[in-house]
């Protein structure tokens, strides 16, 4: 057996993110003041490796950016949230994946204007079978492209697991149920599995036990402010959400994978697992975007001991995000 010198890698294209904050959506042809902005690196995958290199897992991202400004912004945020850069391909002359994300802090609402990016993506023979055989965990979300179905092979000869962030039901990501073991899935993917095969949306038990007897061990779901449910061995379970200002719940779903990954590797049992991750996404969601609210593992066991949020830890991220792409550099 390999020896797993990383804990986790994640495949996938990073992307940059510009968080903006309005009152309201403007109209056309008229001029708004921003309430507050922020450039962040995001993507589900990524920002996942983001929470977990930030909870103290040895993480490494495999994926490609473009040459772009955004390419080497990516590169110094996972540097910041100690996640390895080492296996990122630059692709010369090439864009990198981006995304504006548009909080309305006065009707609660939230919009994503994306586009691809011109780099290419990662191919089966672009992967290196003893670098992805070297994780404990590999990680996998977005599209589920041949490269991701040969890596979760290649990891499980070698003893490892896969888990998924199944955002949106599609045919990449529900044909591969078999390569899966740790499936948590949003309330999206709920609700078009529902609908495809034609099961009670009411008895959420039915519909976590069915996604179960097409592979995976775990399967869990997350309901944004319902909190989620999932099984427990043979029973099934739910939890609530912490409840805190929040700010922006962009990526709270992404860090909730990251940390369910630490508390595998932790040995924690489900139900304490869940109960740290919502607790990780509660914090990130004091903050704008996805991982300026990344909360390190000793500032989740204080706040589930005590309630309180470590400003003073969340204050110097902050300052690091808003200081713009590269950090303070003296």
């Amino acid at each position: 057996m390999m020896e797993k010198t990383l804990d986790v890698i994640g495949l996938a294209n990073p992307m940059q993110d510009l968080l903006v904050d309005l009152d309201k959506l403007p109209v056309t042809n008229q001029n708004m003041r921003l309430k507050e902005y922020c450039f962040q690196g995001g993507g589900n995958v990524t920002t996942a490796l983001a929470a977990a290199g930030t909870l103290g897992l040895k993480a490494s991202c495999v994926g490609v950016v473009g040459d772009d400004l955004f390419g080497y912004a990516n590169i110094e945020d996972f540097k910041f949230n100690h996640v390895d850069t080492s296996r990122i391909v630059i692709d010369p002359g090439k864009r990198t994946d981006f995304s504006i994300a548009v909080t309305e802090s006065g009707c609660d609402g939230k919009n994503f204007l994306s586009i691809s990016g011109t780099c290419r993506q990662l191919q089966p023979e672009d992967l290196d079978e003893k670098y992805i055989q070297s994780a404990k965990v590999l990680h996998l979300g977005g599209l589920i492209t041949p490269a991701c179905v040969r890596a979760a092979e290649m990891i499980h000869a070698s003893g490892g697991k896969v888990c998924i962030d199944a955002n949106y039901y599609r045919p990449d990501v529900y044909e591969n149920y078999a390569h899966y073991d740790f499936f948590i899935a949003s309330e999206t993917y709920y609700k078009g599995v529902v609908a495809d095969k034609g099961l009670d949306g009411n008895d959420r038990e039915s519909v976590v036990r069915y996604i179960r007897s097409q592979g995976p061990e775990v399967v869990l779901f997350t309901f944004g402010t319902e909190g989620g449910f999932g099984l427990d061995g043979d029973e099934f379970f739910t939890w609530p959400i912490f409840k805190v200002k929040t700010v922006d719940s962009t990526g709270a779903g992404d860090v909730f994978h990251g940390a369910y990954i630490y508390c595998y590797l932790q040995g924690w049992d489900i139900k304490t697992s869940v109960r740290f991750c919502a607790a990780v996404s509660a914090i990130k969601c004091t903050r704008q975007g996805g991982r300026m609210g990344i909360p390190t593992a000793e500032h989740v066991m204080k706040f589930l001991e005590t309630g309180e949020i470590d400003q003073k830890e969340l204050n110097e991220r902050e300052f690091h995000y808003r200081h713009g792409f590269f950090g303070n550099r003296n």
